[in-house]
């Protein structure tokens, strides 16, 4: 196994530079932007935010397809079957299990953690939070599973190599404004959603699943 995730890494430094490029934008471009906010100590509006994340989205899509010749059954719009509801409404309940279980763990070790509706914008709105929560969820699954899994397994042919990587990416860009204790608990939410998306190779189940804990969590902030 070893000497295979090694050719599997070594193939990953042979991409084509249009495919190379568009997997960093992909993996890259929402943790920088998120990082220059801070940097520049910028407060912009949760539309404009909600706006530039379906840009970027459309985008990589656009390269995707018009660039890279791919369609979009390629890239993780493959069509689903019945089975993957049931696939959203069990990883649905696993995700909210962890945070709600873990939670406890991780402050009884002293990790900081905040609440999960935080990150949705406290008092933009039920409207905002929720278009947030749908953003969210869908652009993210886009940009971290979809998209550059499929690349990267079209080159590799190592679901490892793929899926680990996009999993350490998507874990690290969290890391920017997420407490440790949140960063430990979105970890193992994004190892769940790496392993169904690699089971399934469709968006629809880690979708519907990111954005129904999201809306959960959207709600909470406001009714709760």
């Amino acid at each position: 196994m070893a000497a295979n995730v090694r050719r599997a890494v070594s193939d990953v430094t042979q991409l084509p530079a249009l495919t190379a490029g568009n997997i960093a934008l992909a993996l890259l471009a929402l943790p920088v932007f998120v990082l220059a906010l801070g940097v520049f100590n910028l407060d912009i509006h949760p539309v404009i935010s909600i706006s530039i994340q379906w840009t970027l989205a459309a985008v990589v899509i656009g390269i995707a397809v018009g660039g890279e010749g791919l369609s979009l059954a390629e890239i993780g719009f493959r069509r689903p079957s019945w089975i993957d509801l049931g696939y959203i409404i069990v990883v649905s309940v696993v995700i909210l299990f962890i945070y709600t279980a873990t939670r406890p763990l991780v402050e009884a070790l002293g990790l900081p953690v905040q609440s999960g509706a935080t990150a949705m914008g406290a008092g933009a709105g039920l409207g905002v939070a929720l278009a947030r929560a749908v953003t969210t969820g869908i652009v993210e699954e886009i940009l971290y599973r979809g998209y550059p899994i499929e690349r990267l397994l079209a080159y590799t042919e190592n679901p490892f190599v793929a899926g680990g990587l996009t999993w350490a990416l998507f874990t690290a860009a969290h890391a920017i404004n997420w407490p440790l204790g949140n960063l430990l608990q979105t970890a193992l939410v994004a190892a769940l959603l790496t392993v169904v998306y690699l089971r399934r190779r469709t968006l629809v189940p880690v979708v519907g699943a990111h954005v129904l804990v999201w809306v959960v969590a959207a709600l909470g902030q406001v009714y709760g």
